[in-house]
């Protein structure tokens, strides 16, 4: 049954009374979220820090044996870096957990981190090291987005077109299976280039809300309501127009490109109404 109680401060009392009861746990914290003001609802996650002994890591990450007392396991991601490793769970109740687990040495390297999780600051439920203490109590400045490079930028562009010409080459090809994946890349692409434009206009890549990202989308046109091969060459035009538009927000010296694809996409179409394959002319 999905929990639609703000179930949050149960679970997190009752991961801090098996956690203590482990020695090999020399701390736990909340963060991000779990420590803001707001009332959680049932939909809000908790942002949990475990900080274990160096030699037992691996019976928390990536193992996850540790949370069975919290039901069956609805989904699940895991990734790690060299400082930690993340657990991001779901039980079948819907309850959510971002957990970090990390080491008392790894932490030590905190300035080394990619992104510093606990620039709101952390709050201890319990420590068994007076060093973690004190590491999780400092304060530290906002963390500022990071963003491509202009070469970065570049190659994501020439991406997004030779996939938008290789979509339209499935369509004329009649394979709508590769097409639609190429196709719903396209629509992932133009997601991408909004992100990062509303993370440049508010310096943050944290957001609570869509704000003028729901903004961007609202003006976008969707004609997927079916893969046919007519909806995707769609797709892939609207697409396209929504590159162009985005790219030019980013940067000054980017160049509309969809033109030619534009042309590429009438002939696929002509070529399909006409009932053959002609390659278009080159003059």
């Amino acid at each position: 049954m999905i929990r639609t109680d703000a179930w949050q401060k149960q679970a997190i009392d009752e991961l801090q009374t098996m956690l203590f009861a482990n020695e090999h746990v020399l701390a736990l914290a909340l963060f991000g979220s779990a420590i803001s003001n707001r009332e959680p609802g049932p939909s809000s996650d908790s942002d949990i820090l475990v900080i274990v002994q160096e030699e037992k890591f691996q019976q928390f990450y990536p193992d996850i044996e540790w949370l069975r007392p919290f039901g069956e396991v609805y989904a699940i991601q895991r990734f790690k870096n060299e400082f930690h490793g993340t657990i991001r769970i779901c039980f079948f109740d819907f309850r959510r957990f971002d957990i970090l687990v990390t080491t008392p040495p790894r932490l030590d390297q905190l300035d080394l981190w990619k992104s510093n999780p606990f620039w709101q600051g952390a709050k201890l439920l319990f420590s068994r090291s007076l060093d973690v203490a004190k590491c999780l109590t400092q304060t530290w400045r906002p963390p500022t987005p990071t963003f491509p490079s202009q070469a970065e930028f570049e190659e994501m562009s020439n991406n997004f077109w030779f996939k938008a010409m290789l979509a339209g080459y499935k369509v004329l090809r009649n394979d709508r299976l590769i097409a639609s994946h190429l196709t719903l890349d396209l629509v992932r692409d133009c997601c991408v280039m909004g992100m990062i434009l509303r993370d440049r206009a508010t310096g943050t890549n944290i957001h609570r809300q869509g704000g003028e990202g729901n903004q961007l989308v609202d003006g976008w046109e969707n004609p997927l309501t079916s893969y046919s091969a007519t909806n995707l060459l769609d797709s892939i035009e609207q697409s396209s127009i929504q590159f162009d538009q985005l790219a030019s927000r980013w940067s000054e010296t980017y160049r509309e490109r969809r033109y030619p694809l534009l042309e590429w996409l009438g002939y696929v179409r002509n070529s399909m109404n006409a009932n053959f394959i002609q390659p278009p002319s080159t003059t």
